[in-house]
């Protein structure tokens, strides 16, 4: 038996996945919740985690909130959502296995992912993972002149950073965790090859990334 919990902050999308889900037999959910920090003891301990921030487009958004998951530890985590831009993020959490599946997966992609990554198996559908083979990694970022992409929040913060903002003062402004700033920044001097604000603010001027 396969016990999962269902994480999303929409209660539709956590009625559609259960009742997704539930149909395979050797499935049994163990909770839902709108956050991870509302799970219980027992439903945090379940061998998958199925999270989903909704249909957004917002990155950002996203990005933030999976922040949530990157000290918790669990078994596996299956995110549900429609940017494979976010892979970075999920070889980054403390899983034995991660997932990632497009909102429109059907029943039958969702319960094999579910299955696959009990077995310790990663993830995505086959259109995702050529894309996820194909694009530069960290330490490629530089390719006649230009940088790897930093995502809306990065260039946001690193904007920010040029102004001279410390981490708490941005956290402030930009109503998200001292945490989560930190782990923009750490992003921001990984993509830009960088290993300090003034190199990284150096180089996002340079690059037309950001402005003075």
């Amino acid at each position: 038996m396969i016990k999962i919990a269902i994480i999303s902050p929409a209660a539709a999308i956590r009625a559609g996945l259960k009742a997704l889900l539930s149909e395979d037999p050797q499935i049994n959910i163990v909770g839902e919740a709108a956050e991870l920090n509302e799970l219980t003891e027992r439903q945090s301990e379940a061998d998958v985690l199925v999270w989903s921030p909704g249909f957004t487009n917002d990155q950002s958004n996203a990005v933030d909130e999976l922040q949530e998951f990157h000290g918790h530890e669990t078994e596996a985590l299956l995110l549900v959502y429609n940017d494979p831009k976010v892979v970075d993020l999920l070889n980054q959490m403390k899983v034995r296995a991660w997932g990632l599946l497009d909102p429109e997966s059907t029943q039958t992609e969702l319960i094999a992912g579910v299955h696959a990554l009990k077995e310790g198996l990663s993830v995505s559908n086959a259109i995702w993972m050529n894309q996820i083979l194909t694009t530069p990694k960290t330490g490629e970022h530089r390719k006649n002149g230009l940088v790897e992409s930093l995502t809306e929040r990065e260039v946001e913060i690193l904007q920010l950073l040029a102004l001279g903002l410390t981490n708490k003062q941005i956290a402030a402004r930009l109503k998200i965790s001292s945490n989560t700033v930190k782990f923009h920044v750490s992003s921001i001097f990984g993509k830009l090859g960088t290993t300090n604000r003034v190199e990284a603010v150096n180089l996002g001027l340079k690059n037309g990334l950001i402005v003075l």
